[in-house]
């Protein structure tokens, strides 16, 4: 894990988030942004630090803006369905494990629950995701890896890191959909800490996130070198 730490802070010192940290706000954005804010970063920043005033009732409003405007995530529709899953999600957050139903939209709840308490939780997106597992691989002795949700940036499907691992590490572990979240949550705010000394998970999310469609598809790029045997 030193490795890894290591090689995160590098890394953060070659991409600040001030600058690499693009994610544009929708202009149907339902909390105002003081106007001293200028950067992009710093209005993210304090959507998730105020955000959470808009969530502190039984209207799922702002939790739908979040995932459909703010995420891009269109496809998470409102209807009585969706509504029951997010209350559960919420539910099971308290309690510290996830049922397989609600960890198959993961992408789309972790997002609401970033902005309820960013000080506990992290967005599991996937593009950050791929950035861990493989730096972990790279980076650590450690063996079970964190499932990735099914994503759209079309540069990190060139390479499918499952195949990597068994091609040459042999069988490789995931962990559980009950577990895997808060275990994610947990490591976010320990690489976060050791990279930024800042407690907020987000930090090392974000890092992740910016590094996947070009740093990590790059690396993995360089570092592969198969024969082929015939």
């Amino acid at each position: 894990m030193d490795q890894l730490i290591q090689t995160l802070k590098e890394l953060a010192k070659q991409h600040p988030l001030e600058k690499y940290f693009i994610w544009e706000l929708p202009e149907s954005n339902p909390l105002p942004i003081p106007v001293h804010l200028a950067s992009v970063f710093e209005q993210n920043i304090y959507l998730k630090h105020n955000f959470n005033s808009l969530l502190n009732s039984d209207d799922l409003a702002g939790r739908y803006w979040l995932i459909q405007e703010w995420g891009g995530i269109r496809s998470f529709k409102q209807n009585p369905k969706n509504d029951l899953l997010l209350l559960k999600f919420e539910s099971e957050l308290t309690k510290g494990a996830l049922t397989r139903t609600t960890f198959s939209v993961i992408s789309s709840l972790s997002k609401v629950a970033s902005f309820m308490d960013h000080q506990a939780y992290a967005v599991y997106d996937s593009r950050v995701i791929y950035s861990l597992n493989w730096l972990l691989f790279k980076y650590s002795t450690l063996k079970e890896f964190y499932p990735q949700p099914v994503g759209r940036n079309a540069d990190i499907t060139q390479y499918e890191l499952n195949t990597i691992f068994n091609l040459f590490d042999g069988p490789v572990n995931y962990k559980t959909h009950r577990i895997a979240y808060h275990d994610y949550c947990q490591l976010m705010k320990k690489l976060s800490m050791e990279v930024y000394a800042k407690s907020e998970p987000y930090w090392a999310e974000m890092l992740l996130f910016i590094l996947a469609p070009k740093y990590i598809v790059n690396d993995i790029k360089s570092s592969l070198q198969i024969t082929l045997k015939c």
